[in-house]
Protein backbone atom coordinates (compact mmCIF):
# COMPACT_ATOMS: atom_id res chain seq x y z
CA UNK A 1 0.00 0.00 0.00
CA UNK A 2 0.74 3.26 -1.10
CA UNK A 3 -0.52 5.56 1.91
CA UNK A 4 -2.21 4.28 5.33
CA UNK A 5 -4.36 6.56 7.18
CA UNK A 6 -5.31 5.71 10.62
CA UNK A 7 -7.94 7.30 13.05
CA UNK A 8 -8.46 6.55 16.34
CA UNK A 9 -11.97 6.86 18.16
CA UNK A 10 -14.13 7.30 20.98
CA UNK A 11 -17.68 8.71 21.73
CA UNK A 12 -17.10 11.03 18.59
CA UNK A 13 -20.82 10.48 16.91
CA UNK A 14 -20.78 14.08 16.48
CA UNK A 15 -17.51 14.80 14.21
CA UNK A 16 -16.62 11.13 13.01
CA UNK A 17 -18.42 11.14 9.90
CA UNK A 18 -16.63 15.17 8.98
CA UNK A 19 -13.58 12.82 9.41
CA UNK A 20 -13.97 10.42 7.13
CA UNK A 21 -15.59 12.39 4.70
CA UNK A 22 -12.38 14.61 4.43
CA UNK A 23 -10.50 11.53 4.09
CA UNK A 24 -12.63 10.05 1.10
CA UNK A 25 -12.84 13.28 -0.76
CA UNK A 26 -8.82 13.51 -1.24
CA UNK A 27 -7.74 12.80 -5.14
CA UNK A 28 -4.57 10.62 -5.32
CA UNK A 29 -3.14 8.62 -8.16
CA UNK A 30 -1.76 6.40 -5.65
CA UNK A 31 -4.00 3.57 -3.64
CA UNK A 32 -4.59 4.36 0.10
CA UNK A 33 -6.59 2.91 2.67
CA UNK A 34 -8.01 4.26 5.81
CA UNK A 35 -8.10 2.07 9.17
CA UNK A 36 -10.20 3.44 11.90
CA UNK A 37 -9.76 2.11 15.66
CA UNK A 38 -12.90 2.06 17.41
CA UNK A 39 -12.22 1.94 21.21
CA UNK A 40 -15.42 0.28 22.43
CA UNK A 41 -17.68 3.69 22.01
CA UNK A 42 -20.77 4.14 23.71
CA UNK A 43 -22.51 6.17 21.51
CA UNK A 44 -23.22 5.66 17.98
CA UNK A 45 -19.93 5.77 16.50
CA UNK A 46 -19.83 2.37 16.09
CA UNK A 47 -23.15 2.44 14.26
CA UNK A 48 -21.92 5.05 11.75
CA UNK A 49 -18.71 3.43 11.07
CA UNK A 50 -20.36 0.42 10.36
CA UNK A 51 -22.29 2.56 7.33
CA UNK A 52 -18.72 4.24 5.89
CA UNK A 53 -17.44 0.54 5.86
CA UNK A 54 -20.23 -0.76 4.35
CA UNK A 55 -20.41 1.83 1.59
CA UNK A 56 -16.66 1.61 0.80
CA UNK A 57 -15.55 -1.90 2.36
CA UNK A 58 -12.29 -1.54 -0.65
CA UNK A 59 -11.32 1.78 0.53
CA UNK A 60 -12.55 1.45 4.99
CA UNK A 61 -10.80 -0.81 7.38
CA UNK A 62 -12.67 -0.70 10.69
CA UNK A 63 -10.97 -1.88 13.95
CA UNK A 64 -13.51 -3.06 16.86
CA UNK A 65 -11.46 -3.54 20.10
CA UNK A 66 -12.80 -6.05 22.33
CA UNK A 67 -12.00 -3.80 25.75
CA UNK A 68 -11.42 -0.11 26.10
CA UNK A 69 -7.91 0.42 26.02
CA UNK A 70 -7.79 4.40 26.43
CA UNK A 71 -6.80 6.64 24.03
CA UNK A 72 -3.21 6.12 24.29
CA UNK A 73 -3.79 2.41 24.66
CA UNK A 74 -5.61 2.43 21.27
CA UNK A 75 -3.34 5.03 19.15
CA UNK A 76 -0.48 2.70 20.07
CA UNK A 77 -2.11 -0.71 19.16
CA UNK A 78 -3.40 0.50 16.01
CA UNK A 79 0.07 2.31 14.87
CA UNK A 80 1.65 -1.27 15.89
CA UNK A 81 -0.54 -3.10 13.32
CA UNK A 82 0.12 -0.71 10.16
CA UNK A 83 2.30 -2.55 7.93
CA UNK A 84 3.13 -2.89 4.55
CA UNK A 85 2.60 0.75 3.54
CA UNK A 86 5.32 3.87 2.67
CA UNK A 87 3.41 6.29 4.11
CA UNK A 88 1.26 6.91 7.43
CA UNK A 89 -1.05 9.81 7.52
CA UNK A 90 -2.78 10.91 10.76
CA UNK A 91 -6.42 12.08 11.19
CA UNK A 92 -8.32 12.22 14.82
CA UNK A 93 -11.98 11.55 15.09
CA UNK A 94 -13.04 15.16 15.61
CA UNK A 95 -10.63 16.99 13.28
CA UNK A 96 -11.00 16.95 9.50
CA UNK A 97 -9.09 17.72 6.14
CA UNK A 98 -9.92 20.72 4.26
CA UNK A 99 -8.47 20.44 0.89
CA UNK A 100 -9.03 17.38 -1.35
CA UNK A 101 -5.20 18.01 -2.75
CA UNK A 102 -3.41 17.83 0.60
CA UNK A 103 -2.11 13.82 0.28
CA UNK A 104 -1.30 13.75 -3.12
CA UNK A 105 0.84 16.81 -2.29
CA UNK A 106 2.59 15.74 0.43
CA UNK A 107 3.01 12.42 -1.40
CA UNK A 108 4.95 14.16 -4.26
CA UNK A 109 7.03 15.72 -1.79
CA UNK A 110 8.31 13.11 0.01
CA UNK A 111 8.54 11.24 -3.34
CA UNK A 112 11.09 13.51 -4.49
CA UNK A 113 12.73 13.96 -1.43
CA UNK A 114 14.31 11.14 0.72
CA UNK A 115 16.31 12.97 3.01
CA UNK A 116 12.62 14.09 4.66
CA UNK A 117 11.02 11.73 7.04
CA UNK A 118 7.87 14.31 7.60
CA UNK A 119 5.89 16.43 5.39
CA UNK A 120 3.26 18.25 7.64
CA UNK A 121 1.15 21.48 6.89
CA UNK A 122 -0.40 24.29 8.93
CA UNK A 123 -4.28 23.60 9.81
CA UNK A 124 -6.97 25.84 11.57
CA UNK A 125 -7.25 25.87 15.32
CA UNK A 126 -10.95 26.41 15.73
CA UNK A 127 -12.91 26.24 19.35
CA UNK A 128 -16.17 24.54 19.15
CA UNK A 129 -17.76 26.79 21.48
CA UNK A 130 -16.41 30.10 19.77
CA UNK A 131 -14.50 30.61 22.90
CA UNK A 132 -11.66 32.43 21.20
CA UNK A 133 -11.18 33.19 17.53
CA UNK A 134 -9.80 30.92 14.92
CA UNK A 135 -6.44 30.97 14.08
CA UNK A 136 -3.83 29.05 12.23
CA UNK A 137 -1.24 26.91 13.71
CA UNK A 138 2.18 26.58 13.63
CA UNK A 139 2.36 30.21 13.57
CA UNK A 140 6.50 30.64 13.23
CA UNK A 141 7.36 27.38 12.29
CA UNK A 142 10.27 27.17 9.78
CA UNK A 143 9.35 25.20 6.34
CA UNK A 144 12.50 22.71 6.54
CA UNK A 145 13.33 21.59 10.08
CA UNK A 146 14.95 19.12 12.13
CA UNK A 147 14.62 16.92 15.27
CA UNK A 148 17.16 19.71 16.87
CA UNK A 149 13.87 22.28 16.44
CA UNK A 150 11.11 19.53 17.51
CA UNK A 151 12.50 18.91 20.56
CA UNK A 152 12.09 22.33 21.72
CA UNK A 153 8.27 22.36 21.39
CA UNK A 154 5.83 20.23 19.35
CA UNK A 155 4.82 22.92 16.32
CA UNK A 156 3.21 19.80 14.04
CA UNK A 157 -0.57 19.45 14.51
CA UNK A 158 -1.63 15.46 14.11
CA UNK A 159 -3.79 15.66 11.73
CA UNK A 160 -1.47 17.35 9.25
CA UNK A 161 1.29 14.71 9.08
CA UNK A 162 2.49 12.37 7.33
CA UNK A 163 5.32 10.01 7.79
CA UNK A 164 7.60 8.32 5.50
CA UNK A 165 6.58 5.26 7.81
CA UNK A 166 9.65 3.30 9.54
CA UNK A 167 7.36 0.57 11.31
CA UNK A 168 6.86 -1.99 8.67
CA UNK A 169 9.10 -4.41 10.18
CA UNK A 170 9.58 -2.88 13.90
CA UNK A 171 7.49 -3.67 16.38
CA UNK A 172 6.34 0.12 17.83
CA UNK A 173 5.03 -1.55 21.62
CA UNK A 174 8.73 -2.12 22.59
CA UNK A 175 9.80 1.70 22.84
CA UNK A 176 6.55 3.18 22.90
CA UNK A 177 5.44 2.93 26.56
CA UNK A 178 1.44 3.75 27.10
CA UNK A 179 1.85 5.90 29.59
CA UNK A 180 3.25 8.96 28.44
CA UNK A 181 1.60 12.07 26.81
CA UNK A 182 1.03 13.40 23.86
CA UNK A 183 1.56 10.15 21.71
CA UNK A 184 2.16 12.21 17.99
CA UNK A 185 4.53 14.08 19.32
CA UNK A 186 6.09 10.73 20.81
CA UNK A 187 5.87 9.34 16.92
CA UNK A 188 6.95 12.54 15.15
CA UNK A 189 10.20 12.37 16.98
CA UNK A 190 10.62 8.37 16.45
CA UNK A 191 10.36 9.76 12.75
CA UNK A 192 12.75 13.05 13.05
CA UNK A 193 15.81 11.32 14.70
CA UNK A 194 17.03 10.34 10.83
CA UNK A 195 14.90 12.46 8.61
CA UNK A 196 14.59 16.07 8.05
CA UNK A 197 10.82 17.80 8.71
CA UNK A 198 9.36 19.35 5.91
CA UNK A 199 6.37 22.29 6.31
CA UNK A 200 3.68 23.02 3.66
CA UNK A 201 2.68 26.66 4.15
CA UNK A 202 -0.92 26.05 3.24
CA UNK A 203 -3.84 25.55 5.39
CA UNK A 204 -5.29 21.71 4.20
CA UNK A 205 -6.87 20.80 7.76
CA UNK A 206 -9.32 21.54 10.66
CA UNK A 207 -8.47 21.05 14.47
CA UNK A 208 -11.23 21.14 16.82
CA UNK A 209 -11.27 22.16 20.54
CA UNK A 210 -13.78 21.16 22.53
CA UNK A 211 -14.40 19.78 25.95
CA UNK A 212 -13.85 15.82 24.89
CA UNK A 213 -10.68 16.69 23.80
CA UNK A 214 -7.22 16.38 25.67
CA UNK A 215 -6.01 19.79 24.48
CA UNK A 216 -9.15 21.70 25.76
CA UNK A 217 -7.68 21.74 29.72
CA UNK A 218 -4.78 22.86 28.45
CA UNK A 219 -5.61 26.42 28.39
CA UNK A 220 -4.42 28.40 31.23
CA UNK A 221 -7.99 28.12 33.38
CA UNK A 222 -7.69 25.12 33.07
CA UNK A 223 -4.01 24.21 33.95
CA UNK A 224 -4.15 23.00 37.33
CA UNK A 225 -6.77 19.68 35.64
CA UNK A 226 -4.05 18.99 32.87
CA UNK A 227 -1.38 18.80 35.12
CA UNK A 228 -3.11 16.47 37.70
CA UNK A 229 -4.55 14.65 34.78
CA UNK A 230 -1.25 14.45 32.73
CA UNK A 231 1.54 15.97 34.25
CA UNK A 232 3.21 12.70 35.18
CA UNK A 233 2.67 11.72 31.69
CA UNK A 234 4.51 14.18 30.92
CA UNK A 235 7.84 13.24 32.47
CA UNK A 236 6.95 9.43 31.42
CA UNK A 237 7.23 10.92 28.05
CA UNK A 238 10.43 13.14 28.40
CA UNK A 239 12.21 9.64 30.00
CA UNK A 240 11.00 7.09 27.20
CA UNK A 241 12.48 9.34 24.88
CA UNK A 242 15.99 9.94 26.38
CA UNK A 243 15.64 6.19 26.84
CA UNK A 244 14.99 4.73 23.05
CA UNK A 245 15.99 7.83 20.85
CA UNK A 246 18.96 9.51 19.70
CA UNK A 247 18.70 13.32 21.03
CA UNK A 248 20.21 16.25 21.10
CA UNK A 249 22.33 17.15 24.11
CA UNK A 250 19.89 18.53 27.45
CA UNK A 251 17.11 17.94 25.16
CA UNK A 252 13.43 18.51 26.66
CA UNK A 253 15.13 20.24 29.85
CA UNK A 254 12.89 23.61 29.41
CA UNK A 255 9.80 21.33 29.08
CA UNK A 256 10.93 19.42 32.10
CA UNK A 257 11.22 22.34 34.03
CA UNK A 258 8.16 23.74 33.35
CA UNK A 259 6.23 20.25 33.88
CA UNK A 260 7.65 20.36 37.32
CA UNK A 261 7.26 23.36 38.36
CA UNK A 262 3.72 22.96 37.60
CA UNK A 263 3.74 19.75 38.88
CA UNK A 264 4.77 20.84 42.32
CA UNK A 265 2.56 23.76 42.57
CA UNK A 266 -0.23 21.65 41.32
CA UNK A 267 -0.34 18.59 44.21
CA UNK A 268 0.58 20.57 46.79
CA UNK A 269 -2.24 23.12 46.33
CA UNK A 270 -4.58 20.11 45.82
CA UNK A 271 -3.06 18.12 48.86
CA UNK A 272 -1.61 15.22 47.08
CA UNK A 273 1.59 15.35 48.87
CA UNK A 274 2.03 11.45 48.99
CA UNK A 275 1.52 11.75 45.02
CA UNK A 276 4.27 14.63 44.87
CA UNK A 277 6.83 12.54 47.16
CA UNK A 278 5.98 9.58 44.86
CA UNK A 279 7.19 11.56 41.50
CA UNK A 280 9.71 13.19 43.30
CA UNK A 281 11.10 9.72 44.22
CA UNK A 282 10.45 7.93 40.92
CA UNK A 283 12.16 10.57 38.36
CA UNK A 284 15.88 10.92 37.69
CA UNK A 285 15.39 14.92 37.58
CA UNK A 286 16.12 15.78 41.22
CA UNK A 287 18.35 17.91 40.16
CA UNK A 288 15.29 19.96 38.17
CA UNK A 289 12.95 19.15 41.11
CA UNK A 290 15.25 20.92 43.19
CA UNK A 291 15.82 23.91 41.66
CA UNK A 292 12.23 24.10 40.98
CA UNK A 293 12.01 24.12 44.68
CA UNK A 294 13.82 27.03 45.30
CA UNK A 295 12.48 28.83 42.80
CA UNK A 296 8.71 28.45 43.71
CA UNK A 297 9.50 29.28 47.36
CA UNK A 298 11.45 32.39 46.32
CA UNK A 299 8.92 33.82 43.90
CA UNK A 300 5.63 32.62 45.67
CA UNK A 301 5.08 33.66 49.57
CA UNK A 302 1.61 32.24 49.76
CA UNK A 303 3.70 28.33 48.71
CA UNK A 304 5.69 29.18 51.53
CA UNK A 305 3.04 30.51 53.73
CA UNK A 306 1.48 27.28 53.32
CA UNK A 307 4.04 25.08 53.76
CA UNK A 308 4.73 26.40 57.03
CA UNK A 309 0.87 25.75 57.81
CA UNK A 310 1.41 22.07 56.72
CA UNK A 311 3.75 22.08 58.94
CA UNK A 312 2.45 23.61 62.02
CA UNK A 313 -0.88 21.34 61.48
CA UNK A 314 1.50 18.44 61.72
CA UNK A 315 2.82 18.96 64.52
CA UNK A 316 -0.26 19.83 66.42
CA UNK A 317 -1.42 16.67 65.71
CA UNK A 318 1.62 14.87 66.33
CA UNK A 319 1.37 16.64 69.64
CA UNK A 320 -2.07 15.47 69.58
CA UNK A 321 -1.48 11.99 69.06
CA UNK A 322 1.07 11.72 71.52
CA UNK A 323 -1.01 13.65 74.09
CA UNK A 324 -3.62 10.46 73.35
CA UNK A 325 -1.28 7.97 74.24
CA UNK A 326 0.11 9.69 77.31
CA UNK A 327 -3.01 10.10 78.61
CA UNK A 328 -4.28 7.04 77.70
CA UNK A 329 -0.95 4.95 79.48
CA UNK A 330 -2.11 7.33 82.91
CA UNK A 331 -5.67 5.42 82.68
CA UNK A 332 -4.44 2.13 82.26
CA UNK A 333 -1.89 2.74 85.21
CA UNK A 334 -4.92 3.78 87.44
CA UNK A 335 -7.08 1.41 86.53
CA UNK A 336 -4.64 -1.74 87.09
CA UNK A 337 -3.65 0.31 90.59
CA UNK A 338 -4.83 -2.12 94.13
CA UNK A 339 -6.35 1.92 94.97
CA UNK A 340 -8.86 1.63 91.75
CA UNK A 341 -9.70 -1.93 92.83
CA UNK A 342 -10.35 -1.17 96.20
CA UNK A 343 -12.83 1.59 94.86
CA UNK A 344 -14.71 -1.21 92.91
CA UNK A 345 -15.34 -3.32 96.09
CA UNK A 346 -16.41 0.11 98.12
CA UNK A 347 -18.60 0.46 95.40
CA UNK A 348 -19.43 -2.52 94.86
CA UNK A 349 -18.94 -2.93 91.03
CA UNK A 350 -15.76 -4.99 91.24
CA UNK A 351 -15.70 -7.12 87.96
CA UNK A 352 -16.08 -11.19 88.62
Amino acid sequence: MKLTVVTTTYNQEKYIGQAIDGMLMQKTNFPFQIVISNDCSTDKTGEILKEYQQKYPDKIKVIENEKNLGAMGNFINTLSNIKDTEYVALCDGDDFWTDENKLQKQVDFLDNNKDFNICFHKSKLFYENNEKEESVIPENAEEVTTIEDLVKSNYIVANSVVYRWKFNDKDLKEIFPDDIAPGDYYVHLLHAQDGKIKMMNEVMSAYRRHEGGMWWSNDAKNKEQFTLEYGRKFLNFYNAADTHMKLPENAFYEQRKDIIYNIIVTYTKNDKLQELEEVIKSKTDKEIFSSCMKDIVNRNIWFLDYLVQKEEEEKRRKKEREEYIETKKKLEQIENSKWWKIRNIIKGEQKK
